[in-house]
């Protein structure tokens, strides 16, 4: 058999009727303790108080004891008790050693059963323990004294100890039933008011879950004041979370949108090289290039397969970069791939005069590989889009715990509408002879790569003419010893 599920039954009472619900409980509850423990001890006080009456008296009807059993006339036998009692609420019964009974009250009826009867017996020359003894009329407190030849009881009516009680725990009903619905009154006026903010909290979740994104949490209170309160720093905390969902939708919506455009653009800049290259095999394959032209075809196939390649590895790069965003943060010396990026770039372009302004050492904290990539492509672009005239100069300075690596060229600079798309991917500026070669991407692996690596990038206008692309990554802590790869060995 399968095991059977355990569903939580919904709430029958809102969160303000359970909290007010059970303030009322706790208070009648508390009420109730209260009313019992000072009844019972109230009670016990007026009990212990009618036994140090009943032992009060019983001394002084033991110290009488043979006055009062000289006395041989019942008459003259109830006057002396009598000056001996005084006028009390006390019950007397008097039993001669003959048998006769005398019984009288001051206050109270007489019972009509003698409480004798059912009394202990006192111990000769004493008195009995102090008894309760039940009847028709009510119930007493007595005991008994050893008088001589006869025995004498003395009782007290508990009625008067029950009737306070009584009215004792009557007006305890009372006053707990009005202290219960003025609680439960103010209890609700004030659950009410501090439970408002939940109650707007709970609209704007609501409204949200309506589509009303923008919508947040209303704060009537001075912002000093609603961090001291429980609420308050719940609505806080809703509506910073509300910013951050909705900024991160935005993010992604920006994404997906980048990345749309980014699978269009690739679709589109590989349909040409892979038309060309089917364009070529056809005409091999169908025999309509003669032997003179085929070098030339072949030439051409490998130029657009090898200009493929390059996109393709491009568009790997950045598609990793969009997966992963970190990079390492290793120590590495950013002059030491300074100058192997202008060696590099000089032996494709020996004519071009390429100055370097950097000390002979600075250490980074980034990714070595994707630092030389990122000076390979700024002077690959040098050499895209400047004339072979045109000088450039790689600097690279420390400046406040970042560093600054520039590279700059005396070309014919940049228009408006290249220096705002310059970092675009896929977006190609007139180059140098007029054409736009390349693919597009060199500059926006060189931004992406730099935002990775916790830096900056910009363009600017070279003083004089040209253009100066420019980025900063944070430098390598103090003490770290740098190790970069090149293609000479490790240096």
């Amino acid at each position: 058999m399968a095991p059977r599920s355990r569903t939580r039954r919904a709430p029958r009472w809102s969160l303000r009727r359970s909290l007010i619900a059970a303030t009322v409980a706790l208070t009648c509850a508390a009420l109730l303790i209260t009313g019992v423990v000072s009844a019972v001890a109230l009670r016990q006080q007026l009990m212990d108080r009618t036994d140090e009456q009943l032992t009060t008296a019983a001394a002084l009807v033991a110290s009488g004891s043979r006055q009062i059993a000289r006395v041989g006339e019942r008459d003259q036998r109830d006057q002396t008790v009598r000056a001996v009692i005084g006028p009390t609420e006390f019950l007397v019964e008097i039993r001669t050693g003959d048998g006769d009974l005398t019984r009288f009250a001051s206050t109270a009826p007489v019972p009509a059963t003698p409480l004798l009867d059912a009394a202990p017996a006192p111990p000769p020359g004493g008195r009995s323990p102090l008894t309760s003894i039940t009847t028709p009329e009510g119930v007493y407190r007595v005991v008994t004294v050893d008088a001589g030849p006869g025995v004498v009881l003395l009782g007290l009516p508990l009625a008067p100890v029950r009737e306070t009680v009584a009215r004792l725990l009557g007006i305890e009903v009372l006053v707990s039933v009005a202290v219960a619905v003025l609680l439960a009154f103010l209890a609700r006026m004030l659950i009410v008011a501090r439970m408002r903010p939940l109650d707007d909290i709970a609209r704007t979740a609501d409204a949200i879950a309506g589509g009303q994104l923008d919508r947040r949490v209303p704060i009537t209170d001075d912002p000093r004041r609603v961090r001291r309160t429980e609420a308050g720093r719940l609505t806080l905390a809703v509506n910073g979370m509300l910013d951050r969902i909705l900024a991160a939708l935005a993010v992604r919506e920006r994404s997906e949108q980048r990345m749309r455009s980014f699978v269009a653009d690739a679709s589109h800049e590989l349909r040409t090289p892979l038309t060309v290259i089917r364009g070529y095999t056809q005409l091999l394959r169908g025999g309509m290039v003669d032997e003179q032209r085929r070098p030339d075809v072949l030439r051409r196939l490998d130029d657009e397969a090898a200009r493929m390649s390059t996109m393709v590895s491009d568009l790997l790069f950045l598609a990793r970069l969009d997966a992963e965003p970190q990079l390492q943060d290793d120590p590495v010396d950013i002059a030491v791939l300074a100058r192997d990026a202008i060696a590099d770039a000089l032996a494709v372009e020996p004519e071009r005069v390429i100055a370097l302004d950097s000390p002979p050492h600075l250490l980074v904290a980034g990714d070595a590989d994707a630092l030389r990539r990122v000076l390979a492509n700024l002077l690959a672009n040098v050499r895209a889009h400047t004339p072979v005239e045109a000088n450039a100069e790689v600097s690279v300075h420390a400046d406040a715990g970042r560093v600054r690596v520039a590279v700059s060229d005396t070309g014919p600079g940049l228009t408006p509408e290249a220096a705002e798309r310059i970092f675009d991917r896929f977006y190609r500026a007139g180059a140098a002879g007029g054409a736009t070669e390349g693919s597009g991407l060199g500059l926006a692996i060189v931004a992406d790569t730099v935002r990775a690596l916790g830096g900056e990038v910009d363009a600017d206008t070279t003083p004089g003419g040209g253009t100066t692309i420019w980025f900063t990554v944070p430098a390598a802590p103090a003490g770290a010893a740098g190790v970069t790869r090149s293609g000479n060995g490790m240096k």
